[in-house]
C-alpha cells in the first residue's frame, strides 16, 4: 500500500466533540455480542446496548443528545440478549433488532426525536419475524437499494426477508459453520459472508447471489478463529475483510471479486483481541478501521484498487466497546466535517468528526461533498425479489438545496393491526384534491359573478372578464428601514493587538466592552484578558499591555453594567472571578482577583448581570445549575436546577423573569424570586450548535439559533405562549451563532456572528404581522471576531448626525469603533420621533437586597435633545396648496409616441440651429467655363 497520495482528503484530521456534547453516565458491561458493533445510528437516532436496560432491549436516544442521563429510552421485546440491530437506510425511524431468542423485531420510532425522553419505553414492535432455523440471530443488514428487504444470519444460514409482507423469501445454506458477519454490495445484488471454518482453521469468505442462491466466489483467509468483519466498498467489485493472522496481529485485506486468488493488499492494524471493524464512505472513498478494546481509529483512501493510508489517525484515551458511522446526511457540512464516528466506551458515547481544513467555512464547499445517496429507495421489495436492479437517487448535501424531510410513513402495521390491509392515504389524498378543486371552482364562480354584475347582467354566458386594475401597493411605513452603518475614522482604532484566544466556547462572545474600555482574551499561557482604554487609540505598545491573569481557562466574561471598572470572569475550574480595575486605567497586570464566587462544581458557561438591580448576577454551568448571586456578598441567593445545561440566559427588561434555552432545545422562563420551577416552557430551535436569547420587551423575546439543516434563523416568541414561534426569519448558512443586540427606543435588532463581514438589522413591530421585518444590511471590508454594541450608547451618540447606535468591532488585530445612523433631510432639527427619552442603563435602579426581598425598581430616563436644538415636531409645516398636486397634474398627462417624436426632432433642430439661409461651402468656389473643358 502507498502510504502517501495526493488528495484533498489526505490531510483530513479527527476532531473530538467537546466533552459536554458527549453522552455520559453509561454503563456498558459484559452483555455484548463479540461480533456486533454494539452501536448504530441514523440521522435522527442513536441505538446502543446498555447495562441499565433489560437483557432483551436496546437503548435509543436522539442523535443530537448530550449530557448525563440517569435512565435511557428503550425498545424492549426480546427474551434473550440482543445480538445485533440496524436502521433502515430509507427511514431514519425504522429499527430492526435480532436476539438470541431467535426473533427479529421491527420498531417504528417517533418521527420527532424530541418526544423520545428518558421515560420513553416501547415493548410493542411493529412486527416480529421468526426464522425457520430456530436458533439465535447473529447479524442484520438492510438492503441498500430496495425498501423493506432485510438480510439476517442465524447459525449456518443467511435469510432474506420481505419485511412489509413479513415473509422469509430466501434461505442460503452454503456455510457449514456459524456465519460471523456479512455485508451487501453497493447495488444490493450480492452478499459477502465470513464464517468460521474449524477444519482449515481459517475464515471462509463467500460471495453469494441470494436471489439465484449461487456462490460467485470463495476464498480462505485470516488464520485465527477470532471474530472477523467484511465491508463492501460501495458499488464496486472490491471489498475488505478484517481478522487475525497466525501471529495474532489484526489485519485488513483488500479483495477484488474478479480474482480472489489472493488479496490485492494487506495492512496490519496492530495487536488486539476484539472485533476489527471497517466502515466505508463511498462518497469520499474513505475507509475507517477500528478494533474493539483499542483506543484508535485509522483511515485510508481507496483509489484504483489500492488503499492509501492517511497520516492523521484518531487516538483516544479509553477503550472502544463499539464504533459506528452516522449517515452522510447527518454530518455538519458547514464546518468541513466529511464523516462522523460514534465511539462507544465503558461510560460514554464520544462523537468524533473527521474534517478537512479550509480557510473559511462560511460557504458550502461543493468539492468536498459529492452527491450522496438519498432516502428514496431505487425499487420496492417486490421489484427486487422479481430480479430488478437499480441505484438510489443521489441528493446534494448543500443545505440550500436540501428538500425538507417528510415525516416517514410506517412501512409495516402494528402486530395488533395485522388484519387491517386497507390504506387510508389514497382516499385522504383524493379528498384533499376534491376540496382544492371545489375551492378553485368557487373562486372562479365568484369572480365571474362579480364581473357580470359590474357589466350588463346579461343572461347569456359571461364573457371573459377584463383584468381588474392593479391594487395600490401600499409599502409599510418605517422610520428605520434605511439605517446606515459606518466605521469611525482610523485614528480611533486600537491597532496591533496580540493574538486572540481561540479556545473560548461559542456560548461566549470572547469580547466585552463599555464606554470606557474593552476586554480582549489573549492567546498564550495564563488565560489572560487584556484591558484597553478606548480613549488611548492608536498602535498598542506591547510593553504596556496590562492583563488580568485568570490561570484557569476562560469560559465567559462581562463588565458590570453599573460599574465600568469591574470585570467578572467565569473559569473552567468552576469559579467566577471578580476583578476591580483602576478607574484611571491599569498600570500593571493583575494576578489576584478582588474575590471569587464559588458554587459550580463544573464549568460555568454563561454569566448575565441583572438589567436594573445592582450586584445581581445569574450564572449557568455544565453541572446543570443556575445560580443567582449577590456579588457584593459573594453569596448564592437562589438556585435553579433545569433538566439540562443551558446554552444561554437572558433577563427580561424589568428584571422579573429569567429565560433560558437548554441543550434539550427547551425554552424555560423563571420568576426566580417566586419559584425555582419554570412558569412557562416551550420548544426552541432544533439545531445543536448553540443559540442566543434576547428579550425585546416584557412580553416578547427572540432566539437566534439554527435549523436542522444548519441554516441560521431568528425566531420570535411571546411569553406565556411558547408552543410555537410567532415568526421565523431565515438567514444565510454559517457555522457561527448570531448574537443579537436590541435597541428598544427604535425597536431595531442588530445581528452578526463570529467570522461575519455583515451586520443584519431587523425591525420589530408588535402590531404588524409577521412582527419581524428585515431592514438594511451593513457590509464591512473584513471579517470580525465579534461586535459589542455598547450597553449605554445613547448619550455618546451624535444625535445631530442622527446616530442611533455605537459599537466596537474586534478584528484579528484591531478594535474598530462603528456607528449607525438614519438618513434624514432636516438634520438641523432634533429628530424627536427617533430619540425618545432613553433609559439610563448605566445607573442601577435598585439595590441587590431590595430586589431579593421582592421590590421592583426602574431605571431613570434622560432626554437626548441638545440645548438650543429645535425638535422636528415643531418644524414649520409645508403650506397647503400643494406642490405635490401641481407636480402630479403634469405627470398625469401621458404623451403619445407621435408627440415624443416631434419633441425629439425639435430638440435636434434647436441644437443644430437654423441654417437654411446660409450658403453651402461649394457655393463660394469658382467654377470652370464650358469652353475650357478638353474634348
Amino acid at each position: 500500500m502507498s502510504r502517501f497520495k495526493t488528495s484533498k482528503y489526505r490531510n483530513a484530521f479527527s476532531r473530538v466533540f467537546k466533552k459536554e456534547e458527549w453522552i455520559h453516565d453509561l454503563s456498558v458491561g459484559s452483555n455484548l455480542k463479540s461480533n456486533c458493533t454494539n452501536i448504530k445510528a441514523s440521522v435522527l437516532y442513536t441505538a446502543f446496548i446498555h447495562n441499565s436496560t433489560s437483557v432483551g432491549s436496546v437503548a435509543v436516544l436522539p442523535l443530537e443528545s448530550s449530557g448525563r442521563n440517569s435512565s435511557f429510552p428503550t425498545v424492549a421485546g426480546h427474551s434473550g440478549l440482543v445480538s445485533d440491530f440496524a436502521f433502515s437506510p430509507f427511514d431514519d425511524t425504522l429499527l430492526a433488532t435480532g436476539a438470541e431468542d431467535g426473533l427479529i423485531k421491527i420498531w417504528q420510532l417517533p418521527s420527532d426525536p424530541a418526544s423520545v425522553t428518558s421515560d420513553f419505553s416501547s415493548s410493542t414492535a411493529s412486527c416480529t419475524l421468526k426464522p425457520a432455523q430456530g436458533v439465535g440471530i447473529e447479524t442484520l443488514h438492510f438492503n441498500p437499494v430496495a425498501s423493506d428487504v432485510l438480510a439476517s444470519t442465524a447459525g449456518h444460514s443467511v435469510s432474506i426477508w420481505d419485511v412489509n409482507k413479513q415473509q422469509e423469501k430466501y434461505i442460503s445454506k452454503h456455510n457449514s459453520s456459524i456465519v460471523q458477519n456479512f455485508c451487501w454490495n453497493g447495488s444490493g445484488s450480492l452478499l459477502a459472508t465470513v464464517a468460521k471454518e474449524t477444519e482449515k482453521r481459517q475464515k471462509r469468505l463467500l460471495i453469494v447471489d441470494p436471489r439465484a442462491d449461487t456462490i460467485s466466489g470463495e476464498v480462505y483467509e485470516h488464520s485465527q478463529n477470532k471474530d472477523s468483519y467484511v465491508t463492501w466498498l460501495g458499488d464496486t467489485n472490491y471489498f475488505v475483510s478484517t481478522g487475525y493472522s497466525s501471529s495474532s496481529t489484526v489485519e485488513l485485506a483488500l479483495w477484488d471479486t474478479a480474482n480472489l486468488a489472493r488479496p490485492l493488499a494487506k495492512q496490519s492494524l496492530g495487536s488486539g483481541s476484539g472485533l476489527p471493524m471497517a466502515f466505508y464512505d463511498e462518497d469520499t472513498l474513505m475507509l475507517f478501521a477500528a478494533v474493539k478494546g483499542e483506543t484508535s481509529v485509522c483511515f485510508y483512501e481507496f483509489s484504483g484498487g489500492s488503499l492509501s493510508m492517511a497520516p492523521n489517525a484518531y487516538r483516544g484515551s479509553t477503550q472502544q466497546k463499539g464504533v459506528t458511522m452516522i449517515p452522510k446526511r447527518g454530518v455538519n457540512v458547514m464546518s468541513g466535517e466529511i464523516d462522523r464516528l460514534l465511539v462507544l466506551t465503558q461510560n460514554a458515547i464520544i462523537p468524533v468528526g473527521f474534517h478537512v481544513q479550509r480557510r473559511s467555512y462560511s460557504e458550502f464547499h461543493a468539492d468536498l461533498y459529492p452527491e450522496t445517496s438519498g432516502t428514496d429507495p431505487a425499487m420496492s421489495s417486490d421489484d427486487w425479489f422479481g430480479g430488478a436492479t437499480g441505484i438510489v437517487e443521489k441528493i446534494s448535501l448543500d443545505p440550500s438545496k436540501r428538500r425538507k424531510k417528510e415525516t416517514p410513513k410506517p412501512i409495516v402495521k402494528k402486530e395488533e393491526e395485522k388484519p387491517v390491509e386497507k390504506k387510508e392515504t389514497k382516499p385522504t389524498e383524493a379528498k384533499r384534491e376534491e376540496t382544492v378543486d371545489k375551492k378553485e371552482e368557487k373562486k372562479k364562480e365568484i369572480m365571474t359573478k362579480t364581473s357580470t354584475e359590474e357589466t350588463d347582467q346579461s343572461p347569456a354566458p359571461a364573457p371573459v372578464a377584463a383584468a381588474p386594475p392593479k391594487a395600490l401597493n401600499i409599502v409599510r411605513s418605517s422610520k428605520v428601514r434605511y439605517i446606515e452603518g459606518y466605521q469611525l475614522h482610523k485614528s480611533t482604532f486600537l491597532e496591533k493587538i496580540p493574538s486572540l484566544c481561540k479556545s473560548i466556547p461559542g456560548d461566549s462572545d470572547g469580547f466585552a466592552a463599555n464606554r470606557d474600555r474593552v476586554a480582549v482574551a489573549l492567546a498564550g499561557a495564563g488565560n489572560r484578558i487584556a484591558i484597553f482604554e478606548l480613549n488611548k487609540a492608536g498602535r498598542v505598545d506591547t510593553s504596556e499591555i496590562f492583563t488580568v491573569q485568570n490561570v484557569a481557562g476562560i469560559m465567559d466574561f462581562a463588565f458590570d453594567p453599573f460599574n465600568n471598572a469591574r470585570l467578572v470572569v467565569a473559569c473552567d475550574d468552576g469559579s467566577i472571578k471578580v476583578w476591580d480595575i483602576p478607574k484611571d486605567g491599569m498600570k500593571e497586570s493583575l494576578t489576584q482577583p478582588s474575590f471569587s464566587l464559588t458554587g459550580h462544581y463544573e464549568k460555568p458557561n454563561v454569566i448575565k448581570f441583572h438589567p436594573i438591580a445592582k450586584d445581581i448576577l445569574a450564572s449557568a454551568g455544565y453541572d446543570g445549575k443556575i445560580f443567582i448571586w449577590d456579588v457584593d456578598k459573594a453569596s448564592i441567593e437562589i438556585t435553579i436546577e433545569p433538566p439540562e445545561p443551558v446554552f444561554c440566559l437572558s433577563w427580561s427588561p424589568d428584571g422579573s423573569c429569567l429565560a433560558s434555552l437548554g441543550k434539550d432545545h427547551m425554552i424555560r422562563v423563571y420568576k426566580p424570586r417566586e419559584s425555582t420551577s419554570p412558569v412557562d416552557t416551550g420548544p426552541g430551535p432544533v439545531g445543536s450548535r448553540g443559540a442566543r436569547l434576547v428579550w425585546l420587551d416584557n412580553s416578547y423575546f427572540v432566539i437566534s439559533g439554527f435549523s436542522k439543516s444548519s441554516e441560521r434563523q431568528v425566531l420570535l416568541y411571546k411569553y406565556k405562549s411558547l408552543d410555537s414561534p410567532l415568526s421565523t426569519l431565515p438567514f444565510q448558512v454559517s457555522p457561527a451563532t448570531m448574537k443579537v443586540h436590541y435597541d428598544p427606543d427604535i425597536r431595531l435588532l442588530y445581528l452578526t456572528g463570529k467570522g461575519d463581514r455583515v451586520v443584519n438589522t431587523i425591525e420589530f413591530s408588535p402590531n404588524d404581522k409577521p412582527y419581524l421585518f428585515s431592514a438594511s444590511l451593513f457590509s464591512l471590508p473584513t471579517a470580525h471576531q465579534d461586535i459589542q454594541f455598547l450597553p449605554d450608547p445613547k448619550d455618546i451618540c451624535d444625535v445631530k448626525k442622527v446616530e442611533v447606535c455605537r459599537g466596537v468591532r474586534l478584528c484579528s488585530s484591531t478594535v474598530e469603533p462603528i456607528g449607525f445612523k438614519i438618513p434624514r433631510v432636516k438634520t438641523e432639527y432634533f429628530q424627536d420621533d427617533l430619540f425618545c427619552d432613553t433609559l439610563v442603563t448605566w445607573k442601577a435602579g435598585i439595590g441587590a437586597r431590595e430586589w431579593l426581598d421582592g421590590a421592583n425598581g426602574s431605571l431613570e430616563t434622560v432626554s437626548l435633545k441638545p440645548e438650543g436644538m429645535k425638535p422636528l415636531s415643531e418644524a414649520p409645516k409645508p403650506a397647503p396648496g400643494s406642490n405635490v398636486l401641481k407636480y402630479s397634474s403634469k405627470v398625469l398627462h401621458q404623451k403619445s409616441d407621435q408627440e415624443k417624436k416631434e419633441e425629439l426632432i425639435a430638440a435636434m433642430i434647436n441644437k443644430m440651429g437654423d441654417k437654411d439661409d446660409e450658403p453651402l461651402p461649394q457655393d463660394d468656389v469658382d467654377g470652370v467655363d464650358s469652353d475650357e473643358w478638353v474634348r
